[in-house]
Parts: C-alpha cells; sequence; structure tokens
C-alpha cells in the first residue's frame, strides 16, 4: 500500500473527485480485505462532515477502518465494545491534537451545509483537507498494525 502523502490525497480527492471519507477508508481497504468499490460506496455519504458540515470525513472514513478491523457484530460483546470505544477514542483524540478539530466547520472554518460556506469551501478545501487526509491515515497506519 502507497503510503498516504499530502500529494496522493490531493490526487485522491481532486484527481478522483472522491471526498475524504472515501479516501481514507478505501485507502486502507485491501488491507482489511474489502474491495475498494465497497469501500468507495459505503463511505460516499460521509464526506464534507456529512454534506452538512459535522464530523469530518476522515474521522467518519477512520471510524470505519477501525471498525472493520475491531468491531463488534455482536450486540452482548462487551469486550468487544470496549476495545471499539478504546479504538475510537484513541483515533479521535489523536486527531483533534494533530489537526485541532473533529468537526468540518471547524477544520474548515467554513460552513459548508450552506450555499455561502460552499462556495468559500472551495477555496480552503484543496489547501487543508489533503493535510487532514494525511494526518488521519498516518494515525490509522499505526492503529490498526497494533
Amino acid at each position: 500500500m502507497e503510503k498516504m502523502t499530502k500529494e496522493y490525497a490531493k490526487e485522491r480527492l481532486f484527481g478522483q473527485n472522491l471526498d475524504c471519507a472515501q479516501t481514507v477508508f478505501a485507502h486502507f481497504a485491501e488491507e482489511l480485505d474489502l474491495d475498494e468499490e465497497t469501500a468507495l460506496k459505503t463511505a460516499s455519504g460521509f464526506g464534507g462532515g456529512m454534506h452538512h458540515g459535522g464530523a469530518c470525513g476522515c474521522v467518519t472514513g477512520g471510524l470505519m477502518a477501525l471498525g472493520l478491523k475491531y468491531g463488534f457484530a455482536d450486540g452482548n460483546d462487551e469486550i468487544g465494545k470496549s476495545i471499539m470505544n478504546e479504538k475510537a477514542q484513541k483515533y479521535m483524540a489523536l486527531f483533534r491534537e494533530r489537526c485541532g478539530a473533529l468537526n468540518c466547520r471547524e477544520l474548515l472554518g467554513v460552513d459548508v451545509g450552506t450555499d455561502e460556506g460552499k462556495m468559500k469551501a472551495g477555496e480552503v478545501i484543496p489547501l487543508r483537507c489533503p493535510g487532514f487526509v494525511e494526518a488521519a491515515c498516518d494515525i490509522l497506519d499505526e492503529m490498526l498494525s497494533d
């Protein structure tokens, strides 16, 4: 798997018209025994803070990757729930520490949930989002190798 760099993130985000959640989640698809097309489709509703400026797609894409590796399918699996909760909390804390926030609006400084914000976001996203994708993938590289 090619290491995620800002340049590679830019190619995925802008050259292939993917969003941040798709880019992060699909980057780990093969490693997690998931085909890339399924990963891209699964994550397609989460970019841009779920298309309204909420939780950053790098965060949700990362949580999906962690879920594939450490998640639980049995609602009574208290150990599985505990492990996944620990991994999710650690990931979000590391992302917040490295990037400054978990929320798309805060990370971009614009509200992508409004028409005006979407227009401003077009200027900000190319400058900021590749770095967020790179940070998310760096964190996940470590966490998924545990």
